[in-house]
């Protein structure tokens, strides 16, 4: 595969990261995006979040936004990017392959992120093992902080049962709108953990694990790109492969905040489409596929 070039990353431990991917369901790995990768991609967000009006952001008010990546091709050098290759090879995670992503954009005084998890094949004895399916990729277009609205999650709960696994499920609209603001998805825990990072640094979050986001109470707008992979998407079970490409392919899914569009990577214009082109997850075939259930089964 062919990635676009640019300067290597800083050092950092990839055993250890692979360790706290495994154990804690995420990893920070810093420096992926370099200065020119950062400003490239912050110009297409600023597109992506011009394209939205009002209704859109109050739609998805505890996200700030949800942006379909799929509608603006100009991300198509982010998803090539070399330095995604090499940070998937030291993390163990081998011919991963790209499916879906979302500018979610928190305004200043943002709400807080609900908590949630975003697997959906829990039905598949695969949810309950060590292997990972899906993981996000989480780029942030500035540095986070608490006071604007960093990342915080729940380690372990990719591969554990928790409390908040309870709450109503968390792609439901009643939340997204933050119609209640005292619901306890919105509240802190006392097994959060704070994940603050450095513009550049990629979060590598296994899509089982439990996570939100504080609220901005700063005065800027605090961008996040989340791209969604699949680890040896060619050996995952057919079902699971079949249910991914409909996602791709923007089915049947709960968080399209674009419904009725069909724009995708592989119908892009060129020279995007090549670009990205060998990256993508491809179709199975004629198999069934996995029931999507967002409640998890441990």
């Amino acid at each position: 595969m062919q990635r676009t070039s640019n300067p290597p990353p800083p050092a950092w431990d990839a055993e250890a990261a692979r360790r706290r991917l495994a154990s804690d369901g995420f990893c920070r790995v810093p420096g992926v995006l370099d200065a020119t990768a950062l400003q490239a991609t912050r110009a297409a967000a600023v597109a992506a979040l011009n394209s939205i009006g009002a209704d859109h952001r109050a739609q998805w008010r505890s996200q700030g936004s949800l942006v379909p990546v799929a509608d603006h091709p100009s991300f198509a050098p982010l998803i090539a990017h070399s330095g995604f290759g090499e940070m998937f090879r030291r993390l163990g995670l081998p011919r991963t392959r790209f499916s879906s992503g979302y500018v979610i954009s928190k305004p200043p005084g943002g709400p807080a992120l609900f908590w949630h998890q975003d697997w959906w094949g829990w039905q598949h004895p695969l949810s309950r093992e060590g292997r990972i399916a899906q993981v996000a990729l989480f780029l942030y277009m500035t540095d986070t902080t608490r006071e604007n609205g960093c990342l915080r999650l729940i380690p372990g709960t990719h591969r554990r049962p928790h409390p908040l696994h309870d709450l109503v499920d968390a792609h439901d609209p009643t939340l997204a709108e933050v119609r209640n603001p005292d619901d306890a998805a919105f509240a802190s825990h006392p097994d959060e953990v704070d994940v603050p990072v450095t513009a550049g640094d990629v979060v590598v979050v296994d899509a089982r694990l439990i996570h939100g986001a504080h609220p901005n109470r700063s005065g800027r707008e605090r961008t996040n790109i989340t791209l969604w992979w699949h680890p040896d998407y060619d050996g995952l079970p057919a079902s699971l492969r079949a249910r991914i490409w409909q996602v791709y392919r923007r089915e049947e899914i709960d968080t399209d905040a674009a419904p009725g569009r069909t724009l995708r990577p592989d119908i892009w214009p060129e020279p995007q489409r090549s670009q990205v082109t060998p990256f993508l997850v491809t179709d199975p075939g004629p198999v069934t596929p996995e029931p999507w259930i967002r409640t998890p089964r441990y």
